[in-house]
């Protein structure tokens, strides 16, 4: 909610048969005159001597302004307080906020625009730059107004960002319920999945289609989703596409921006090229295989092959991978994982989720 200035008892002038009082880098200061001078509100704030300072007059809307030592400036009698930057400094510059000219004294970082040009934490700031492309703006970086011209800075809405399931979304606002999230990353919410929030530094825990992650915290966020439990059992790469996944596995994959294909040697295989591995692996990547029945998604989709095989750094062994299977004349690492006994849904499970059950098949063995 918005609240008018002059009703806030900080930003009120006391009684007008006393002296009126100014705010100066955020210290409320008396001063004795009712249209004093640049010199008068300095001397008053005890910023000596006054020939070493710039005073810049600093409104509840518009840009901040050069005040001329001996510049007489009327107060506000409404009630209002006004406020002012003193800046020690050798000179004042000037730099563009959105069309608008700012007076500046001393070195400026984009904390102080943001300060100054009062900009809400859901906006970038972005520095123009000639023949190259512009640059965001981060809190501590400094912006050069000694170079020749003007420096003109920009705002955009912030765009929050969540990885779902390896689909990266953005966001306009820094709160986003989950549901929504899988929503936007072309998931259908409503599958029945199991879902586990990861942050930077933090442990995985699950979250409900109703919770809203925050996505100010440090680091881009992921959702893992999984629809089944596993369990280690002994069950009795240019492009090809020799058959079609369903669409929403090819969109997902898409999206993901992985390299896949889809091969037929008598039995029916997708190959994902360079599937990433999380570190603790010897390998940092691997060709993945995933065998595709012929009547699926009725049938369900079961294990994985790794090619390389993959090996722990740590020199353990990994149950269940000693079999090799041939996929298109390559000798690939059978990883023997499998969801409980009927818990495939051919309208909810997919390539997605059985994605899902790798990636934490893998990550299982390096205990995370």
């Amino acid at each position: 909610m918005t609240t008018d200035p002059s009703l806030d008892p900080s930003h009120q002038q006391p009684d007008k048969s006393r002296s009126a009082v100014v705010k100066i880098n955020g210290e409320t200061v008396a001063v004795d005159d009712w249209t004093p001078t640049a010199r008068q509100i300095l001397t008053a704030a005890g910023l000596q001597p006054v020939t070493e300072y710039a005073l810049l007059s600093w409104p509840e809307q518009g840009p901040t302004e050069e005040l001329g030592l001996d510049e007489a400036i009327p107060l506000p009698r409404n009630g209002a307080i006004a406020e002012f930057l003193a800046m020690q400094a050798d000179g004042v510059f000037y730099f563009m906020l959105n069309d608008q000219r700012f007076a500046w004294a001393g070195s400026l970082t984009a904390e102080d625009v943001r300060k100054v040009g009062r900009v809400p934490a859901t906006m970038e700031l972005w520095l123009e730059r000639r023949d190259e492309p512009d640059v965001q703006l981060e809190a501590e970086d400094a912006v050069d107004l000694l170079t020749p011209g003007v420096e003109r800075i920009y705002t955009r809405r912030r765009k929050w960002k969540l990885d779902v399931h390896g689909v990266l979304i953005e966001s306009p606002e820094p709160q986003i319920i989950v549901r929504d999230a899988l929503s936007m990353a072309g998931i259908d919410p409503d599958q029945g999945w199991i879902i586990r929030l990861k942050v930077r530094g933090e442990p995985k825990h699950e979250v409900g289609l109703a919770d809203s992650i925050d996505l100010t915290k440090p680091g881009i966020e992921r959702l893992q989703l999984i629809s089944d439990t596993i369990n280690n059992g002994e069950v009795a790469c240019s492009v090809r596409r020799d058959f079609a996944l369903l669409d929403k596995d090819e969109t997902y994959l898409d999206a993901r921006g992985l390299f896949w294909e889809t091969v037929d040697d008598g039995r029916r295989w997708l190959l994902i090229r360079e599937y990433p591995v999380p570190q603790g692996y010897l390998q940092a990547s691997t060709c993945l295989a995933v065998e595709i029945p012929q009547n699926y998604p009725a049938a369900e989709i079961d294990m994985f092959y790794c090619n390389p095989p993959l090996t722990l750094g740590s020199g353990a062994q990994i149950p269940q991978t000693e079999y090799r299977q041939v996929v298109n004349g390559v000798e690939f690492q059978r990883w023997s994982r499998h969801r409980n006994p009927g818990q495939w849904s051919a309208a909810r499970d997919s390539v997605l989720s059985h994605l899902g059950l790798v990636e934490e098949s893998i990550a299982r063995e390096l205990g995370q």
